[in-house]
């Protein structure tokens, strides 16, 4: 039975911590501060704080803690020496995996016969490697712990799977280009292999130089976005984890300790996060899409920068300009892929910045590759030009970052009578909020979200999960789109309503009132909520918006602003945005802000400011 790491009573400490120490760990489990004041001691703690206690009996210098144990406030426990990963085979397995990748790499220099023989005596030797690391008394003695068993075969799966991604994203972006490059140009007859062995023909250099620039740069093309998410994916979890356990604090009212977070919200951060050990480091979902588009990547290289039979001939005195090795072939579907992977790098390095890099981003290069591809293919057959029309590659290149919009303009220009037919146009498009730019839309429309009505409905905490974006900044893009979705009107036949709401909108952006939150707070929750103040502040106001608004909508401005106003105030949506926005976890003024005190309450004021809590 695995000792407890936290308990509530000491007779519930196992004996096989080491008592001489007489080390305490108290944990503060709320955002707010703790003090508790007993015999002249003072114990204080700040929001989620960790602090160690040195003394024989932590509960009878502060009996209060018991009170604040049973209510989930702090926790209390011996100080445990945290068991750790068994180096030996951790190193065993990584050491495996790069051995595996040079034996598999020295196919072509050995012969079979060697080749075959060679892999077999390296897997019975490291065999018997792992079985004399599984059967040592260290070990065996470890494994008694069943639940640290448990955690350590987890974690070692994932370790192996992500070495396993790792030596088949490297053998994609390198093996693959060799194996073409070798055998579809003239380094063949250069380098040969077999029948008598390895051999190179010293007599042409050139020809061996420029064909190692070339597959040198498809390579480091092909690996260069797969790299940055191993790079990414070695940050600890740790971190991130704890910032969004301080951000549900004022998103959610209805938790108020550790405990309630766990409750309610333990399968989704062990999902997203990892466990609460701080020490994981790799995120959780399956790697394929990183292999997948790590394989599409290097055809589309290859293919725009590799001609069947191309020969590097020099006449005497002639010179190769190792530029032109580099010079991928003009046409459509060429500036359609450089296009796709221009809007690749960006969105992954958009994702790098703000730790939201996942294998979901990699499902949307790989589609978007595919889909350019396709378009291009389509504009070559439905143009008039030639493939060598300067316009017709840049319209290529643009449809790598807006697929949709190009197949529209191609659409209305083919067939300007039936546009009707293809409407891609959408209905408040994420454009209309502030902050948002083509990467980030990208980004959101990955977890389903397309348009205004979709991000203004769709759950903050469950974005904030599946999103590593700013929760600030979550929070101003649903407040925005609350306001901009009910500013939203009119239909195809009468433009009217929705030229009228576009003005009112950019009326109110310019006094200063960007969000739906900014309105409601203006109007019906000012420092006198009375209902005189309310229409007060509404005359006030329509004043200001009057001229800025066209004159047919100026003489109805005070009533739409009325009701708009209530509406907001009276949606379901803006709960969230609310407990945000008005949480005494960050209140300015120390008279306003809450600490836990002796009694497990809340009391006013900043203990810590005080010096001492007032009585």
């Amino acid at each position: 039975m695995t000792p407890p790491l936290f308990s509530r009573r000491t007779d519930q400490i196992d004996d096989r911590w080491p008592r001489p120490a007489a080390c305490w760990l108290v944990r503060n489990e709320t955002p707010r501060p703790v003090w508790l004041e007993h015999d002249g001691r003072v114990l204080s703690l700040a929001p989620h704080e960790e602090s160690i206690w040195h003394g024989p009996a932590l509960r009878e210098a502060f009996p209060q803690l018991t009170r604040l144990e049973e209510r989930h406030q702090v926790t209390v426990c011996r100080k445990p020496q945290a068991p750790e990963a068994d180096p030996h085979i951790t190193a065993a397995v990584r050491a495996g995996m790069i051995v595996g990748a040079c034996w598999l790499a020295a196919w072509w220099p050995l012969p079979l016969w060697w080749w075959l023989r060679l892999g077999a005596a390296l897997a019975i030797g490291f065999g018997l490697w792992f079985l004399a690391l599984l059967t040592q008394p260290a070990r065996r003695g470890r494994k008694r712990n069943a639940a640290l068993s448990r955690a350590a075969g987890r974690q070692m799966r994932r370790w192996t799977w992500y070495n396993f991604t790792m030596v088949m994203v490297v053998a994609i972006g390198i093996l693959v280009p060799a194996l073409i490059l070798y055998l579809a140009t003239d380094l063949h007859e250069v380098v040969t292999f077999w029948p008598d062995g390895f051999s190179v023909d010293v007599s042409q250099p050139l020809i061996i130089v420029g064909r190692l620039m070339q597959l040198t740069f498809i390579s480091v093309a092909t690996l260069m976005p797969a790299l940055m998410y191993f790079q990414f994916d070695a940050e600890r979890l740790g971190t991130l984890r704890h910032r969004w356990i301080q951000n549900v604090f004022r998103l959610d009212p209805t938790v108020f300790t550790m405990a309630d977070v766990k409750a309610k919200y333990e399968r989704q951060l062990e999902e997203a996060y990892g466990g609460d050990d701080g020490r994981g480091r790799l995120t959780r979902g399956r790697r394929s899409p990183i292999i997948v588009t790590t394989m599409i990547l290097a055809f589309g290289w290859l293919l725009i920068m590799l001609r069947a039979g191309d020969r590097v001939q020099l006449g005497p005195g002639e010179s190769l300009s190792f530029l032109g090795l580099l010079d991928p072939d003009q046409s459509l579907v060429t500036f359609a892929f450089l296009g796709a992977y221009f809007f690749a790098l960006n969105l992954i390095r958009a994702g790098y910045m703000r730790a939201d890099l996942r294998p979901k981003t990699y499902t949307t290069i790989a589609v978007r590759i595919l889909v350019v591809v396709v378009l291009a293919w389509l504009i070559q057959a439905v143009s008039d030009a030639g493939d060598n029309s300067q316009p017709l590659f840049l319209l290529a290149f643009a449809a790598g970052f807006v697929p949709d919009r190009v197949l529209h303009l191609v659409w209305e220009k083919v067939l300007p009578r039936m546009t009707n037919l293809l409407n891609l146009d959408q209905q408040q498009p994420l454009t209309e909020i502030e902050g948002i730019d083509l990467y980030e839309r990208t980004r959101l429309s990955e977890e389903g979200i397309t348009n205004v009505e979709a991000l203004a409905h769709h759950d903050l905490l469950d974005l904030f999960f599946k999103t590593r974006i700013q929760a600030a900044r979550l929070v101003d893009w649903v407040d925005q789109a609350i306001l901009v979705m009910y500013l939203n009107g009119g239909s195809d036949d009468d433009e009217a309503p929705r030229q009228a709401n576009a003005a009112l909108r950019t009326a109110l952006r310019t006094v200063g009132i960007r969000t739906a939150s900014d309105l409601v707070q203006f109007v019906c929750r000012g420092p006198n909520d009375t209902g005189q103040a309310c229409h007060r502040r509404v005359d006030e106001l329509t004043a200001t918006l009057t001229p800025l608004l066209p004159d047919p909508d100026a003489a109805t401005v005070r009533q739409r602003v009325q009701v708009l106003s209530e509406a907001l105030n009276h949606s379901e949506w803006m709960g969230r945005i609310e407990n945000w926005r008005h949480s005494d976890l960050i209140e300015a003024d120390p008279e306003k802000r809450w600490y836990i005190g002796d009694d497990g309450n809340l009391h006013r004021g900043d203990s810590r400011r005080d010096g001492l809590p007032r009585p």
